[in-house]
């Protein structure tokens, strides 16, 4: 008879909890890093329109 493969019977409901705080942590820090990122890039987008219209060039370009 060959032994049982994976989990068989009842398991510790401490070791549910450590896995599901291990997985909980981990979306935790890809949320944090995803929010940062964005936050980077969307004041990268403001400041360069900022840039473009105090520019004299682009006043110049864009008279209609």
């Amino acid at each position: 008879m060959t032994a049982p493969r994976g989990r068989v019977g009842f398991t510790s409901p401490i070791a549910e909890k450590a896995n599901a705080k291990r997985r909980r942590a981990g979306v935790e820090l890809f949320a944090t890093i995803a929010l940062a990122i964005s936050l980077v890039i969307a004041a990268t987008a403001v400041s360069i329109g900022m840039a473009s219209a105090q520019a004299p060039l682009m006043r110049v370009l864009y008279r209609s």
